[in-house]
C-alpha cells in the first residue's frame, strides 16, 4: 500500500476552477440506491454515462485516528460506516487513477493515551482523518503540526490559519437552535444540565453568544456522575419551560435517566452525538416515551434541510445506508458521510501529490457536492458552511423532524 505522496508540484489535471463542484456522497447514494446497484463519483459536475472497471491499482490509503473499542466505540465504528456507501461508489467506479480509496484506522481505544499514540503514528502523514471524541482529538493534534488534518467533530473549531480543517459545521451553529428553538417556543427562560468540562464550557460560551434576550439557568454536573437528579429538580422547581443537555455520551445519559426518574412534564432536548443509535440504545431502558427531541449536527431526515435545499440527497442517502447498515442514519453516519466526501473531493481536485499548503488552499477556495453544497468560507476558522443541524423528535432509535415550537 501507499501513502498519499507530499510533491509540491500539483497534479494539473485534477486542477479545477474555485466554482466547480465536486460530486460526492449526493451521486453515490442515489446510485447506491438505484436498482442497478452500480455507482459513480467524479470530479466534474457532468458525470459520464460510460461504465468504467472497479479500481484494482496500488491502493491510496488515508490514515484514521478513531474511537474504534471502548466506551466511545460508537463514535468512530458509526462514522466509518457512514463512510461506506461513497466509498463503496468510488471504487466500483475506478477509485482515483484507477487505484481504490482504502482506510487504515488507529484505534484510540476511547482514551487520551491511545489518541496520542496514534497521532505519533501517523505525524508524517499528510493527510489524516479524526473520528474520536473532542478530548481524544485534541490528545492526536500535538503530534499532527505537519498534517492535514480533518476532524469530524463540531467542538475543535480550528483557526483559519490552522492545518487542521473541521468537517462539521462550528459547534456555534449546533448551539444556536437552542435559542432559535427558545424564540419559536416564546420562552423568555432555558433550563440546562453542563458538564463542568470543555465540552459543557464550550456548549454554554456558543449558547451566551447567540442567547440574546433568553435568560439561562444553568445547572452544572461532574461528567462522570450517575445522578443528575438534583440538577434537574433544581430545574423543574424553578418552572423552566424546557430543559436543555449540554453533556455528551455517558453524561448525556445520565441526564436522561435522571430526567426519566422525575417524569417532568417540561420537554428534554440533547444534541450532537446523543443523536446517535450507539447513545440510543445505551438508553433504551430509561428513554422518556415523550418529551424528548435532539439537534443532530447535521441532517438527519429530509424535514432537516432548510428551504430552498434539496431534499433528495439526504433521501438516497437514507436509502443507501438503510441498505448498507439496515437502518436509517443517524447523526454519525452523516458526519461520515461528510467527511469522506471532502476527502475525496480534496484529492481529486488539489491531486495526490499536492503539497499540504497546496491541499489546504484548495479547500479554502472550492465548493463540495455532499448532502449539501459545503465549503469552508467561514472567515474565522476552518469549519463547514452550510451544514444544516436539523431538530428531531425521538422515538426508540428514530427521527423525525420536528416544529422547534415545543409550547405548541
Amino acid at each position: 500500500m501507499y501513502w498519499l505522496g507530499r510533491s509540491a508540484r500539483i497534479n494539473n489535471s485534477a486542477r479545477i476552477k474555485n466554482t466547480a463542484r465536486v460530486v460526492g456522497v449526493v451521486a453515490a447514494a442515489a446510485l447506491l440506491a438505484s436498482a442497478c446497484g452500480s455507482s459513480a463519483s467524479s470530479s466534474k459536475p457532468a458525470a459520464s454515462t460510460s461504465k468504467k472497471a472497479a479500481a484494482s491499482g496500488n491502493p491510496i490509503t488515508i490514515p484514521v485516528i478513531g474511537d474504534f473499542t471502548g466506551s466511545d466505540a460508537f463514535f468512530g465504528t458509526t462514522e466509518v460506516a457512514g463512510m461506506q456507501p461513497a466509498l463503496a461508489a468510488l471504487n466500483q467506479a475506478g477509485g482515483i487513477g484507477g487505484r481504490p480509496l482504502k482506510l487504515d484506522e488507529c484505534d484510540t481505544q476511547s482514551t487520551v493515551s491511545g489518541a496520542a499514540q496514534c497521532g505519533s503514528k501517523f505525524a508524517s502523514s499528510p493527510l489524516v482523518l479524526g473520528l474520536s471524541v473532542i478530548a481524544n482529538i485534541k490528545a492526536a493534534l500535538p503530534s499532527l503540526g505537519n498534517t492535514l488534518f480533518l476532524a469530524a467533530t463540531n467542538l475543535l473549531n480550528p483557526a483559519k490559519s490552522s492545518s487542521a480543517f473541521q468537517v462539521a459545521p462550528p459547534g456555534a451553529s449546533v448551539d444556536d437552535v437552542v435559542d432559535q428553538v427558545a424564540k419559536a417556543s416564546h420562552f423568555s427562560t432555558v433550563g440546562i444540565v453542563a458538564t463542568d468540562d470543555a465540552v459543557g464550557e464550550s456548549q454554554i460560551k456558543f449558547i451566551t453568544a447567540a442567547k440574546g434576550p433568553v435568560k439561562l439557568n444553568v445547572q452544572f454536573v461532574s461528567p462522570t456522575a450517575s445522578d443528575d437528579t438534583v440538577a434537574i429538580q433544581k430545574l423543574v422547581s424553578s418552572h423552566v419551560p424546557m430543559i436543555y443537555a449540554a453533556a455528551l455520551g455517558s453524561a448525556g445519559a445520565a441526564v436522561v435517566k435522571a430526567y426519566d426518574e422525575l417524569k417532568p412534564s417540561v420537554p428534554l432536548v440533547l444534541t450532537g452525538a446523543d443523536a446517535s443509535f450507539g447513545f440510543l440504545k445505551g438508553i433504551s431502558s430509561f428513554e422518556p416515551t415523550t418529551n424528548l427531541y435532539t439537534i443532530p449536527g447535521t441532517p438527519l431526515v429530509p424535514g432537516d434541510i432548510t428551504t430552498g435545499q434539496s431534499t433528495a440527497a439526504i433521501s438516497a442517502y437514507i436509502k443507501a445506508i438503510q441498505t448498507s447498515a439496515g437502518h436509517t442514519p443517524d447523526t454519525l453516519d452523516v458526519s461520515g458521510a461528510y467527511a469522506i466526501d471532502v476527502t475525496i473531493a480534496l484529492l481529486k481536485g488539489a491531486g495526490l501529490s499536492s503539497t499540504v499548503a497546496a491541499k489546504e488552499a484548495w479547500l479554502h477556495k472550492n465548493t463540495i457536492d455532499s448532502l449539501t453544497n459545503v465549503s469552508f468560507s467561514n472567515p474565522a476558522l476552518n469549519v463547514l458552511s452550510n451544514v444544516p443541524p436539523g431538530f428531531d423528535r425521538i422515538s426508540g432509535t428514530s427521527f423525525s423532524s420536528a416544529s422547534m415550537n415545543l409550547a405548541s
